[in-house]
């Protein structure tokens, strides 16, 4: 995937890193000369542009962009003129840094993809979240182990624990299932709307919209967040 992180600060630094580090095209751009020296040997372009600047983003190419992520930390007309920049752009995905309780709003009335509060989001968290759109939750162990809540492939809809055998499939082991209270309720639904089973046995039946907390290899749960 294509993505455009546009501020270089400790978080944007290290969210362009981990997503170049799992394989994704990564175009760096920011104001300060430091910033890019910093990060373009890390990353597939790395830029020093004014992303208020139109056209400047334009010809970088911003428009062939997956994603774009805002996140300078600073700057409230700046964060949203770039913003509004990328949705100009026809950018598919934008996520933008929430500044203030103000900003916050009008990043809601622009109907983004969605708002980071990049203060208590690890980067290496919201890197999966990105790439893989079932992650909900990610709760990194070390650097190759992590337990992610990921909502539950359509496939396994009426199947048991046993049946899905994720431990033999994809060497994951299911540490509960968050399930909604209600058949309406949609994957974006707040943790309220939703239950937690306990510790689940080999013939609970998986229901439609179920989340699955599962404990893994990184790279295992990554292959079976692209099960259908």
């Amino acid at each position: 995937m294509k993505f455009a992180i546009i501020g270089l600060g400790y978080f944007g630094s290290s969210l362009a890193r981990e997503l170049a580090d799992s394989g994704h095209e990564v175009l760096a751009i920011d104001t300060d000369e430091m910033h890019i020296r910093e990060i373009r040997d890390a990353v597939a372009m790395a830029a020093q542009a004014d992303g208020t600047d139109f056209d400047a983003l334009t010809q970088l190419g911003v428009a062939g962009m997956d994603t774009a992520v805002v996140a300078i930390g600073e700057g409230f007309e700046a964060s949203l003129m770039i913003t509004a920049h990328c949705q100009k752009l026809g950018v598919p995905r934008i996520y933008t840094r929430v500044i203030n309780e103000v900003h916050e709003h009008i990043l809601g009335l622009m109907q983004i993809t969605g708002k980071i509060r990049a203060e208590s989001l690890a980067a290496g968290y919201f890197s999966r979240q990105l790439t893989n759109d079932a992650v909900r939750r990610y709760f990194g162990i070390d650097v190759d182990h992590g337990i992610v809540e990921l909502e539950m492939p359509g496939s396994f809809d009426g199947q048991t624990l046993a049946d899905a055998n994720l431990r033999q499939r994809f060497r994951l082991n299911v540490v509960t299932v968050r399930r909604p209270d209600n058949a309406d309720t949609s994957f974006t639904s707040g943790d309220s709307a939703y239950s937690v089973l306990g510790t689940p046995e080999p013939g609970l039946k998986l229901q439609k919209h179920d989340h699955l907390i599962v404990f893994g290899k990184l790279k295992d749960i990554d292959r079976f967040c692209e099960e259908k």
